[in-house]
């Protein structure tokens, strides 16, 4: 078939409405090193080079075998590109067309120390900055690094004293605690440090190897959104459609992944909601900013499959119903800045309300809001929640509330976080600048808190045994609470440089006994063998892929999103969504 002739039938389908999965042929890779060897372990990546309205065609990745090949399946059947990417060596790239069914490529190993060191994930840039403090360096991880990387070529590019001063005053309005004492010392550490870096590549560490695991391995990606979009969280819903939040656009974009085909719904607005949300408009000035509601988490009914999700900026609940494409608000009647969101068997709707220090919960069925207050750190904390509404007012008003004093612990916002219901039925959550897990019993209303030994956990979700399993975020590291014991037991995170890592988030694959984390600053997904103790790092793609979801498939694949803010952190500033399909032996573990 000619490709003038697949291009008049493809237009016909879409003129009727169809919309058919694309075209698709195997294409074998053959890689090999100047010296004519074979090249194992690199990442060949293919893209197609054409554009279908209403279709995001898939990105395919695999990784040559110990030969030097690789076999990609259901690429596009239209001209495409390849590129071959490996640490340490050139990229090499190549266009392919419509009709071939082989390709052989050549990649040579990088000899400049400055093409090395760029070529380095953010984590090892990030690892290399001295602040001359370790609980600097912790801080500073934990309030700079939640939104796109610290690290990448955006962040260490020169600046004075003066453009950092400005960026961290915007930086703290957009939600960052970083601490007073740490705002007054920053301008001058960074600037210094990036330099230094800028100009001594070879004090960028090494990072870790890629493992033989990866030759089994695929990835597929998506192009959703443009350069003005989030891709904040994700959800996989049991018909099988993937569903990402555009957090900037107040967009719920719908992906089938098995045709491309996709569907933005926008969520609608309510009278009186303001560009930027209700907390002091915080975002309006972002260039390109459409948020009114703030989408933020989603999860599924059991019952009939509705979507909820958290309006964060709008303190909002959101319910889609994917039969009619329509959409449900509900104003909350208590607290302020909805954030994660989980679903239980009682199809009632838990989430944590981050600004208001509460746990709420919808039960459907009743229609009724439920509002679990948790205990304030402090009087000075107790008070500034109390005063909330009027704090929150001010700021409408234009007043520069957030640069109020900071105390390293955040003193006053304590920021319940992460949610998970566990097989119990009951609900936990973190609390991130408190250093606390808590849970709720549904049954009695009762609420307890656990202290971590580690500070920022960020996410958390349970396993089949009820075991929690939580992200480190500033530490790089996992942690396991059992609550039969309720003793914490800690895992360093495979990434390199150690502690380099700052986990967002994670989920458990229950049937097979696998955590999956967010690899956020080092552009990869890590997986962890609960009963073996043993890790897999998978790299993804693009440079700059920031992750904070992760969601389960029930075929032990995994799916998460590229949600950099801003996305033009982001290699090509493009958001995807991306799954990771583990090798066939990877997947089967018990």
């Amino acid at each position: 078939m000619t490709a003038r002739l697949k291009s008049l039938l493809l237009a016909g389908c879409l003129a009727v409405g169809l919309v058919p999965a694309a075209a698709a042929r195997d294409l074998a890779v053959e890689v090999r090193d100047a010296t004519g060897a074979p090249l194992p372990l690199a990442m060949v990546t293919v893209r197609a080079e054409r554009r279908v309205d209403g279709v995001a065609l898939a990105e395919r990745t695999a990784f040559t075998g110990p030969d030097g090949r690789a076999r990609l399946s259901d690429v596009d059947d239209a001209p495409v590109s390849v590129r071959v990417r490996k640490p340490d060596h050139r990229d090499a790239v190549a266009s392919v067309d419509a009709e071939a069914a082989n390709l052989s490529l050549t990649v040579e190993r990088e000899t400049d120390a400055r093409a090395i060191a760029e070529a380095r994930p953010a984590n090892a840039w990030a690892a290399a900055i001295d602040l001359g403090d370790p609980a600097l360096s912790r801080h500073f991880r934990l309030q700079c690094g939640f939104c796109h990387q610290q690290g990448s070529p955006a962040a260490i590019a020169e600046r004075s004293e003066e453009e950092w001063e400005k960026i961290i005053d915007r930086m703290v309005r957009y939600g960052s605690r970083l601490q007073t004492a740490a705002q007054k010392r920053l301008p001058e550490l960074l600037r210094a440090e990036h330099r230094r870096l800028r100009e001594s590549p070879q004090a960028i560490p090494e990072v870790k190897a890629w493992e033989p695991h990866l030759a089994g391995a695929r990835i597929t990606e998506w192009a959703l959104g443009d350069g003005a979009s989030q891709l904040h969280d994700v959800f996989l819903a049991s018909t099988g459609k993937l569903y990402a939040g555009d957090n900037l656009q107040d967009n719920l974009i719908e992906l089938d992944p098995a045709t491309g085909r996709t569907v933005t719904h926008n969520i609608p607005r309510a009278p009186g909601d303001k560009l930027g949300g209700n907390i002091g408009g915080r975002l309006k000035n972002f260039p390109g900013v459409g948020t009114y509601v703030g989408l933020h988490s989603l999860d599924e009914s059991p019952v009939d499959g509705h979507l909820f999700l958290t309006g964060s900026d709008s303190s909002r609940l959101v319910e889609f119903a994917p039969e009619t494409g329509r959409f449900t608000l509900y104003d909350l009647p208590d607290g302020y800045y909805p954030h994660t969101i989980r679903v239980d068997r009682k199809d009632r709707v838990w989430f944590t309300m981050a600004v208001s220090n509460q746990i709420a919960m919808f039960d459907r069925k009743a229609g009724r809001f439920t509002f679990y207050d948790l205990p304030a750190r402090t009087l000075k904390e107790r008070a500034t929640i109390l005063a909330m509404p009027v704090i929150l007012k001010l700021f409408n008003w234009g007043v520069p509330m957030y640069r109020m004093p900071i105390d390293e612990k955040s003193d006053g916002l304590p920021l319940p976080y992460g949610i998970d219901i566990a097989p119990d039925g009951r609900v936990w959550f973190t609390r991130l600048h408190a250093d606390e897990i808590g849970r709720v019993d549904p049954d009695t209303g009762e609420v307890r808190m656990f202290k971590t030994p580690f500070v920022s956990p960020r996410r958390l979700r349970a396993d089949a045994d009820g075991n929690l399993w939580i992200t480190v975020f500033a530490e790089g590291r996992l942690a396991k609470f059992d609550p039969a014991t309720e003793r914490f037991t800690l895992f360093d995170l495979p990434t390199r440089p150690a502690g380099s890592e700052t986990p967002y988030s994670l989920n458990v694959d229950r049937r097979r006994g696998i955590v999956w984390i967010n690899g956020t600053a080092s552009d990869s997904m890590l997986s962890f063998d609960i009963k073996r103790e043993e890790w897999r790092v998978y790299p993804l793609p693009r440079r700059r892929t920031f992750t904070r979801d992760v969601v389960v498939a029930d075929d032990g694949s995994i799916f998460t999103s590229n949600g950099s803010f801003p996305a033009w952190h982001i290699e090509d500033g493009q958001p995807t969504v991306i799954r990771v399909t583990p090798g066939p032996a990877e997947a089967r573990r018990p």
